[in-house]
């Protein structure tokens, strides 16, 4: 059992509890909003057993006053996407969209937990687009393009997990699809033009600001070399992707991790900031996309996205990255990173932990002015993904007073959750919402997870730069 591994017991008056779900694990991140209408955060997750294996609890919304199962929605495959929310049953509770392995997505009434509807196409066709394997990323909320008034949904597919490294065999190009979100229609689908496969989540912004929306996007793989790129979403809607730029192609590795968009060039249009998975750190200028600086991370690899936050005394966005030391699934350790938005300079180097693929969130803690990262961190031999000695915890850097434990180490894992920090209940408290999972002889198996809410005494004197995964608001885009 999971429960007694964890070994959190609820303090006093503090609001904490742990849900579990035997033989079940996640690489979803948890996300959070008010589906019971109580003013109290509720958590949703994408959950699944190990690949290619059917689960009824695949997609899992919990009651956040006691982490009680609101409802929860089976698939074919594990669901790997993190939740988008939107009110499109206009009831006043925000409905989930997610989707994951085997190209399946889902999109689901809020409050009841009932389908609005499901798509999947494994081994099928759209037009001259072939799908196999592929997964859904994260999806984007975009102005209505059905004439029904409601948002619709921007989304990638692509990545083959059955598909062997070093090779392009079995590895169609990735796409991006506009749904609609009431039904799930396909109304807008394109294939990325450089014909390789896709496994980064779309952000898109009007940097322009005049009203013509575009995507950044992602190609290329953990050994297969891809670009970034940005797109007209006009384009897009045309089924056209041939006329997007590349702001950077690169060879062996792709771009797979969500870019964020940050000003740190201070002229009012935020800046494209992105891992390269061959440990690159890239800024791009959001006006005229020449590369502003860039960060080798030298013999590392990142598939982690970034935290955005304030890590010294200027009034630029920094950055904050997760590297694994070497080349999966042999890696030998990890580095982590506070960068220097004006520059790319390194303003503290770590070497905690072993590897992981979850990303980093910053909050002012104490506040002093200054953003604190809270992370994970995976203990173990480092010698592969043969593990029996894993230990796990939440780890504080304080920029100014060194790194601390937040959590208790325990024997459990975290291979690629981000956690979710906040105030869940409005009183003033910070509450983290984490994931845990069960030891097993491959880090990558699932076994048993746990989804943990933690109350700290720690006052929240204001909400946190980049408290999630993708950021507040899962879209990407740092906001002051």
């Amino acid at each position: 059992m999971l429960l007694p591994l964890l070994g959190c017991k609820p303090k006093q008056k503090l609001d904490n509890w742990i849900a579990t779900l035997p033989s079940h694990g996640t690489n979803s991140s948890p996300r959070l909003a008010d589906l019971t209408g109580d003013g109290i955060l509720d958590v949703v997750i994408g959950a699944g057993k190990n690949e290619w294996q059917q689960s009824d609890t695949a997609v899992v919304a919990l009651d956040g006053t006691n982490g009680k199962l609101l409802w929860s929605v089976a698939a074919p495959n594990q669901v790997t996407g993190t939740a988008s929310f939107l009110d499109v049953t206009k009831d006043g509770v925000p409905d989930v969209f997610i989707g994951g392995r085997s190209a399946f997505m889902v999109g689901i009434n809020g409050r009841t937990g009932q389908l609005l509807w499901q798509y999947q196409l494994p081994k099928d066709t759209i037009g001259a687009i072939r799908f196999a394997t592929h997964n859904f990323f994260n999806a984007q909320a975009v102005p209505d393009q059905s004439g029904d008034g409601i948002q619709d949904l921007l989304v990638a597919n692509g990545g083959n997990p059955q598909s062997y490294p070093n090779t392009a065999d079995g590895r169609e190009p990735g796409v991006l699809m506009v749904l609609e979100s009431t039904t799930g229609k396909v109304l807008a689908i394109a294939a990325v033009a450089d014909g390789k496969e896709t496994y980064m989540s779309p952000l898109i912004y009007d940097f322009g600001k005049n009203g013509n929306l575009e995507v950044i996007f992602g190609t290329g793989g953990e050994t297969i070399g891809g670009g970034l790129y940005r797109a007209a979403f006009a384009d897009l809607m045309k089924n056209d992707l041939s006329k997007a730029k590349a702001l950077m192609q690169t060879t062996g590795h792709g771009f797979v991790a969500p870019p964020v968009l940050a000003d740190i060039t201070q002229d009012g249009t935020p800046d494209i900031v992105t891992n390269n998975q061959g440990g690159i750190l890239m800024a791009f200028d959001g006006k005229t996309d020449k590369l502003i600086w860039q960060l080798k991370v030298d013999s590392t690899e990142s598939s982690s996205s970034l935290a955005v936050g304030y890590f010294n005394n200027d009034e630029v966005p920094d950055f904050f990255g997760q590297y694994s030391v070497g080349v999966w699934p042999d890696n030998s350790g990890s580095r982590q990173l506070a960068v220097d938005g004006r520059n790319g300079s390194i303003l503290k180097e770590y070497r905690l932990g072993c590897t992981g693929f979850f990303s980093p969130v910053a909050l002012d803690i104490d506040g002093n002015g200054m953003d604190e990262i809270l992370m994970s961190v995976n203990n173990y031999n480092c010698t592969g993904i043969h593990v029996v000695d894993c230990q796990h915890y939440l780890a504080l850097f304080d920029f100014k007073k060194g790194v601390r434990q937040f959590s208790e180490q325990k024997k459990v894992k975290n291979l690629s959750t981000t956690p979710w920090v906040g105030d869940m209940d409005g009183d003033g408290l910070l509450d983290v919402v984490y994931c845990v999972q069960a030891n097993t002889s491959k880090i990558i198996e699932f076994y048993g997870m746990g989804l943990v809410r933690q109350e700290s005494r720690q006052k929240l004197k204001k909400r946190p730069h980049w408290g999630a995964y993708m950021g507040n608001l899962g879209d990407g885009i740092f906001q002051r």
